[in-house]
């Protein structure tokens, strides 16, 4: 679902646009890639090894049903903000949401994403796997 689209001006010469999404609980376009909570661990989830491709799939679906509609003005780079539902406590009780941030300038994008201590103490490799499938999935 997207959540909110805007644009500002950065310098005199550009014009940056954030774009923000939200996937819901039962969405399974971004779900499946996470375990189910596990009680032995506190009730977090981890990300697991699995095609990631469906859900770069989705994710590029979306940005170019957004690309398809642009602004009134020029827009030097766009940024992509994709919401989960999954949050996680960190060790000093914070939540942090599970995040894919993605940024389109110039003709290539560029994939972050950001993840609680708890997932990245226990799914770096899979997260770092599926920075990199959607990378080059959404650069083709």
């Amino acid at each position: 679902m997207k959540l909110f689209d805007e644009y500002h001006q950065y310098s005199e010469s550009e014009n940056r646009r954030t774009i923000w999404h939200r996937f819901n609980e039962a969405d399974e376009h971004v779900h499946y890639i996470f375990s189910l909570p596990n009680p032995e661990m506190g009730g977090g989830r981890v990300v697991i090894s699995t095609d990631y491709i469906p859900l770069a799939k989705t994710l590029k679906q979306l940005m170019d049903e957004d690309l398809s509609t642009p602004p009134d003005v020029v827009i030097s780079e766009t940024h992509w903000v994709f919401y989960t539902n999954i949050l996680d406590g960190d060790a000093i009780n914070d939540n942090v949401r599970f995040t894919i941030c993605i940024q389109f300038k110039g003709s290539k994008y560029k994939c972050n994403i950001n993840m609680s201590d708890f997932i990245f103490a226990t799914s770096f490799d899979n997260v770092m796997a599926l920075k990199l499938s959607i990378e080059e999935y959404i650069n083709v």
